[in-house]
């Protein structure tokens, strides 16, 4: 016969928990109980402090579980602590090298902490592990521009959009990094085709008014910095567009 490790009740041998306590029956069931309680809570929406406290006890009793892990670190992640996270996240690769996930959501936290270089040495391991990973062509991306790499961004924006051809971002960050190389063409076409599928982004409509500007297309420029003050009536950056482009001065 077992005992109980919190009443000291006697159980049979096959039991997991205690009948009286409901306690678990072993030091490793209740491990993996708090551990399971609190990734459960954290996929549905539960506070995030709890969790973390379930999955800290279970890591201080010795649970050492990479997906755990992973998922304590992306707890840390949400409250902005991006030392823990890095740490945990670090760690749960270390027990699984081969956990895609795990890598992607260490990039992150790298970025996060302005780690640019690692962010982008992170995310192309993530994907070596899964070649179609979508999201971390995008971040390499992000964080090439970052670094003013325009053209190794624009290789990754356009992976992204091989994979997803209707990405609002992946497009619009095509249309940033081409204006930016003075490629004006191409970047107005990556912005038509955020603004035909969000009519409403204030953001995309200017990029592409001033695509159009610079590449002196003035009545479409026009017509785009117009349909931005319908927009929004407060964005003096397409007002005053507008005016420059509209004020005739007398003679």
């Amino acid at each position: 016969m077992n005992a109980c490790m919190n009443c000291k009740n006697e159980l049979a041998a096959d039991h997991r928990f205690c009948p009286r306590c409901g306690a678990p029956v072993s030091k490793d069931l209740e491990q993996y109980m708090l551990a399971r309680g609190a990734m459960e809570g954290r996929m549905e929406g539960g506070p995030v402090q709890p969790a973390i406290a379930s999955l800290e006890k279970a890591y201080k009793m010795g649970l050492r579980d990479a997906h755990v892990l992973c998922g304590l670190g992306i707890l840390y992640y949400r409250l902005g602590d991006i030392a823990l996270a890095t740490k945990y996240l670090e760690e749960a690769i270390a027990l699984k090298p081969t956990f895609p996930e795990a890598h992607y959501d260490l990039a992150l936290t790298y970025y996060r902490g302005g780690q640019i270089h690692k962010t982008i040495a992170t995310m192309q391991r993530c994907l070596e592990l899964s070649p179609d990973y979508a999201a971390a062509h995008y971040w390499i991306g992000i964080a090439n521009y970052h670094l003013g790499r325009q053209q190794k961004a624009i290789e990754s924006f356009l992976r992204v959009v091989e994979l997803n051809p209707e990405s609002k971002a992946a497009n619009y960050h095509l249309g940033v990094n081409f204006a930016s190389l003075g490629q004006y063409d191409k970047a107005i076409a990556h912005f038509k085709l955020v603004v035909e599928n969000c009519p409403d982004d204030e953001a995309a409509f200017y990029h592409l008014g001033m695509a159009y500007y610079e590449s002196n297309k003035i009545p479409e420029a026009i017509a785009i910095f117009k349909h931005c003050g319908k927009l929004d009536a407060g964005d003096r950056r397409a007002a005053q567009m507008l005016e420059m482009l509209t004020d005739v001065p007398g003679v």
